[in-house]
């Protein structure tokens, strides 16, 4: 009996909005639009895909050894920051504190996104870049369940991988429904970040930083649906 109440704790916990479809797919709209907000607006740095910012650092390096640039730095140092405050959420201690740590690190993002959204365009890329990695690297290590699958909320490559896997299930191998299942739900997540990183570069270009308030919008949204969960 117990073993069956501990099941059926799992399966809610996967039908729950935190690991919805409609949720995670909102998630990668936002991550996407992050990107591409300070890809094009603010020096090529990427607010999620740390492995483009080790790149350009490479090349930055290679280019000017007598006086390398270091400006793709900082956000790694700011991405390993974040994942740690996402992780003392779950520390005992914050855990009396914090109920709900879902609906936190989503509000400490919105908060930081709508300070950002004010500063004026002229604001140098490294006060609007760090903080936004920050609040990003709290998300991925936060939300990485949809359904049964482990996925990423702010970048997409390993979406990407677990689409082409549940493809080529589908097509040469038998267990295709689970195949068709999976192939659908990272089909929309990689598409949805795909809209959000095109919306994202589009908007900061005609907007400057005061396209980070429809971020703040998605987000806030997204808050209120998990914070009861």
């Amino acid at each position: 009996m117990g073993l069956d109440i501990q099941a059926a704790s799992g399966a809610n916990e996967y039908r729950d909005y935190r690991h919805s479809v409609g949720v995670s797919a909102a998630l990668a709209l936002a991550g996407g639009y992050l990107d591409g907000f300070t890809f094009a607006g603010h020096g090529r740095i990427f607010a999620n895909a740390m492995t483009g910012n080790i790149v350009y650092l490479g090349m930055e390096v290679l280019s000017s050894p007598g006086h390398p640039n270091f400006r793709h730095l900082p956000p790694l140092f700011m991405f390993m920051l974040g994942i740690w405050a996402a992780r003392a959420l779950h520390l005992p201690l914050f855990r009396r504190i914090v109920r709900n740590p879902y609906a936190a690190v989503l509000l400490v993002e919105i908060i930081i996104l709508f300070l950002l959204a004010f500063l004026p365009n002229r604001t140098p890329d490294f006060w609007i870049t760090v903080p936004i990695t920050f609040a990003a690297s709290m998300q991925i290590i936060t939300f990485r369940m949809v359904g049964p699958h482990t996925y990423t909320s702010t970048f997409t490559t390993g979406n990407l991988s677990t689409l082409s896997t549940g493809l080529f299930d589908w097509l040469f191998t038998s267990d295709k429904e689970t195949a068709r299942s999976k192939s659908r739900i990272f089909a929309i997540i990689c598409g949805s970040f795909l809209v959000g990183a095109t919306t994202g570069s589009l908007a900061v270009t005609h907007w400057g930083n005061r396209a980070l308030i429809p971020e703040v919008i998605l987000l806030l949204l997204i808050a209120i649906r998990v914070k009861d969960v």
